[in-house]
């Protein structure tokens, strides 16, 4: 198509190529359609898909819970207790099993709204039935 640069579509897409520099051109065009110049990039392993979010500032958390098993009622729970700490405005988040014995809810979120400590936040978790580890640590650029 001869007229690409006029095209108003939903949607936009670009090869990207991946080497040893680990540096990635990002069109101005894509940026300008996120609306930010920062974005949380994330890697879904189970599904081979990188997926990037907008972001308003660096501060973005990572929270990775693993459980015996990903039920209803887990989620439920977990949902009361985000709400209770103030963490409701998730940036990604997925629940996956790994060949059924190795199950994670994850999710990437700004710290700022937490309305407890990390600390208090991770006790609340930790005492849900069938976690095993949770974890909550800082995404680095």
């Amino acid at each position: 198509m001869s007229n690409e640069e006029h095209y108003e579509g939903a949607t936009a897409g670009k090869v990207l190529v991946f080497d040893e520099s680990e540096q990635v051109s990002f069109p101005g065009k894509f940026k300008d359609g996120m609306g930010t110049d920062l974005g949380l990039m994330v890697l879904v392993y189970k599904d081979r898909h990188i997926k990037i979010f907008p972001i308003e500032n660096q501060e973005v958390s990572y929270l990775s819970i693993e459980i015996g098993k990903l039920t209803n009622d887990f989620l439920t729970n977990l949902s009361q207790i985000f709400k209770k700490c103030g963490l409701i405005d998730l940036l990604f988040s997925t629940g996956v099993c790994l060949r059924g014995t190795r199950c994670f809810y994850e999710c990437y979120f700004a710290p700022s709204q937490l309305t407890v400590t990390t600390s208090e936040l991770v006790e609340s978790l930790n005492v849900l039935e069938g976690v095993k580890q949770v974890i909550v640590e800082e995404v680095s650029k």
